[in-house]
């Protein structure tokens, strides 16, 4: 698998965003690299972990932006951020408890989801939010 370049079309125009965003991208090519040089589950398993952590915390700095600057679609936004949160709980899980043949699967939908998120959720967010402050 090709690891994920962070060009200017996945830049949202919120820097602390953006820089979650990029550190994301970073993460999941770590992951991608590590997978290609066999580093040892425990390894790979550990940075499955702290992505967790850090989208977590990525989710809720973006909702806060979206909750200050009065966005509509907040709500629906955040079960989005939800259902991320609990498929990549569920996929840290199983990998976990020995399920090491699904790391493809982790990774393809981590790339194919952060990058439709961002290009599609996130930008449409961001461009509604800086047309409502105009």
């Amino acid at each position: 698998m090709q690891t994920v370049e962070f060009i200017d079309a996945l830049k949202t125009g919120v820097d602390k965003i953006d820089t979650q965003h990029e550190a994301l991208v970073d993460m999941i090519n770590f992951l991608i690299e590590a997978k290609d040089n066999n580093v040892p589950p425990e390894n790979i398993s550990f940075v499955l972990g702290e992505m967790t952590k850090y989208v977590y915390l990525h989710f809720r700095d973006e909702e806060q932006f979206m909750f200050d600057n009065f966005f509509v679609g907040l709500a629906e936004h955040r079960v989005v951020h939800e259902s991320f949160e609990a498929k990549v709980l569920e996929y840290q899980q199983m990998y976990d408890e020995g399920r090491v043949d699904l790391l493809d699967d982790v990774l393809e939908f981590l790339t194919n989801w952060l990058v439709q998120h961002i290009l599609g959720d996130d930008k449409e967010m961001v461009q509604e939010v800086l047309a409502n402050r105009e």
